[in-house]
Formats: C-alpha cells, sequence, structure tokens
C-alpha cells in the first residue's frame, strides 16, 4: 500500500496529472472559505468517477456531460459568494471532480499498472487501493486546501475576487476546451510529455 502511494506522489510530478490537479486547484481557488467542502466534494468524485471508469464499470462519459459538469462546478462554487453555503461548495467540487476525473489518463506505474489490471475482480479491495493511489496524486490539492483552510478569513478578504476569478475562469475555460473537443489533444499531450 505504502508503494501505490508512493507511487501516486511522484505521479503528481507529472503532466499527466494536470488534468487532475489543476480543476483541484480551481475549484479550491473558486470556493475560497469554503474550499474544505468543496475539495472533500472534488477529491471524493475524482475517487468514484475513476473507479466507475478504470473498473469497467462504465464506458466513458459523454463529452458535453463532462463540459456541463465543468461549466455546473463553476456556477455552483461562485454562488457562495452571496453567503455561505457549503452544501453547494460540496456538490460544485463533486462536480468538478467528477469531470476531471472522466478526463484523466493516468500515468501508470508498475504498482498502478498491477492495480488497474485487477481493478475489476477487486471491487472493495481495488476501491480502497485506487483511494491510496488518489491520495498520493491529489496530494498538491489537499495541501493547497490546508493552507487555505488555515489562513484566517480577515487576510483572505482582498484576495477573494482574485481567487474567485482565477478559479471560476480556469473552470470555464475547461468547460469551452471539452465542449468543443480540444480535451483529446490536451490529454494526449499530457501523457506524451510524461512518458518522455
Amino acid at each position: 500500500m505504502i508503494d501505490l502511494l508512493l507511487e501516486g506522489l511522484e505521479s503528481a510530478l507529472l503532466p499527466c496529472s494536470l488534468i487532475l490537479l489543476i480543476p483541484g486547484i480551481a475549484v479550491a481557488l473558486a470556493a475560497r472559505q469554503e474550499s474544505t467542502p468543496a475539495l472533500v466534494g472534488f477529491v471524493g468524485a475524482a475517487w468514484v468517477f475513476s473507479w466507475l471508469r478504470f473498473s469497467a464499470t462504465v464506458d466513458g462519459f459523454e463529452r458535453p456531460i463532462v463540459a456541463m459538469a465543468f461549466a455546473a462546478s463553476a456556477a455552483l462554487l461562485l454562488v457562495p459568494l452571496l453567503r455561505r453555503l457549503d452544501v453547494l461548495a460540496l456538490l460544485g467540487g463533486a462536480l468538478g471532480g467528477a469531470a476531471a476525473a472522466a478526463l484523466w489518463q493516468p500515468c501508470v506505474g508498475e504498482n498502478f499498472g498491477t492495480l488497474l489490471g485487477e481493478l475489476p475482480d477487486q471491487a472493495p479491495a481495488g476501491v480502497g487501493l485506487l483511494a491510496i493511489y488518489l491520495l498520493g496524486v491529489l496530494a498538491p490539492v489537499i495541501a493547497l486546501g490546508a493552507v487555505m483552510h488555515l489562513i484566517p478569513n480577515p487576510l483572505m478578504l482582498p484576495v477573494r475576487p482574485v481567487m474567485m476569478a482565477i478559479g471560476g475562469g480556469v473552470l470555464g475555460l475547461l468547460a469551452l476546451t471539452t465542449a468543443v473537443g480540444l480535451d483529446d489533444n490536451l490529454v494526449s499531450k499530457l501523457v506524451s510529455l510524461s512518458v518522455n
């Protein structure tokens, strides 16, 4: 299990993981003071939807649905500007995590490759092992969420509009690139950069 976690941490440093990390960072920034529930939703949905894909439970997700999930994530995460709505932040993060997982093509190392081969046959154990790997891959996003949680709200107040604009803008851009079909080229390029 430790080898799988370490492999996930190593994968977090490779370009192929950016398709998970960039939306995760965008979710944290767009959610601002609600970054904790948003990231819980993001990580949980990335885990569940990755398992659904890699266990062959579902064949994949249609491009328009993924694009709409990114757009809905941005919209839901921008709503809490008016008042604290942790449920909307959780749902917005979950939609972002599901959409990112639908696009993710992991960098397969030895341990994760073995897990992927056995995942359809290992329902309970495979789900847990995938969670351990994703914990490593998403460690930078989880660390960002922890840091944002520790910064006092009065210090965050001046940068909240900038965070909202960057996070919402990135999620909106991901929705647009997915809707027009540029996601395949982007993911392929990230994977090829990781292999080289």
